[in-house]
């Protein structure tokens, strides 16, 4: 299968297929940007970043159970599963073209954070599947939650605002995750602005240095 970027209402059909719509992506990347955006540098460095990656994945579960997706935190990912138990999304932070239809498939995006061996098998995985659904008619298994494809909804913060596409893994290089066999990139982005750099947030603040005059007044 070559790799393929769906954008426009293509890539709204994609959704469908996944039975999901846009408001599924939008909603819970709203709402961990504005959890995130309660954190202040009185909380601890990386509290913004941390809390847009759990929320964001805590929202998506929310949004979609009542469709009937269920999740798993086996082996420390986080992923909401499709009610088929076909496949799953995880939300990933990322670096490089992140929602940019031009991107390369491989080297361009990768995963912000070097990853471990989990994810490794996950995305090994993902690259030896040869379909996403089954063939109809075709006998089902039960799939194990580690071995079904996993989408990785990839979002980054800069000072353009946060961008963001659904993307399936299928190789590595190093500890990061860099090539992809599909991406879904919306056309609309409601979370363009500064006000939605997550990042800076995180950014060290420098200490702030009181000088205290001291004047040797002698032997008391």
């Amino acid at each position: 299968m070559e790799a393929v970027c769906h954008v426009g209402d293509d890539a709204v059909q994609r959704l469908h297929t996944l039975g999901l719509e846009p408001d599924d992506i939008y909603v819970p990347l709203g709402r961990a940007s504005a959890e995130a955006r309660l954190s202040t540098e009185l909380d601890s460095p990386g509290m913004a970043g941390y809390t847009f990656w759990s929320r964001c994945n805590r929202f998506f579960r929310e949004q979609m159970q009542d469709d009937g997706w269920t999740y798993s935190n086996s082996q420390q990912i986080l992923r909401c599963i499709h009610p088929s138990g076909r496949f799953a999304i995880t939300a990933v932070s990322a670096s490089g073209n992140v929602g940019e239809e031009g991107a390369s498939w491989s080297g361009d995006i990768r995963t912000k954070n070097p990853k471990g061996p989990a994810v490794a098998r996950l995305v090994q995985w993902n690259g030896e599947q040869l379909a996403l659904f089954h063939v109809p008619g075709q006998r089902v298994e039960t799939p194990d939650i580690n071995e079904i494809p996993t989408w990785f909804l990839l979002y980054k913060s800069s000072k353009e605002g946060l961008a963001f596409e659904l993307s399936m893994p299928v190789d590595m290089h190093g500890k990061y995750v860099d090539t992809w066999r599909e991406r879904i990139v919306l056309d609309e982005n409601p979370f363009r602005g500064p006000e939605f750099d997550i990042k800076r947030l995180d950014e060290a603040v420098e200490d702030v240095t009181v000088d205290v005059p001291v004047e040797f007044k002698g032997a008391i």
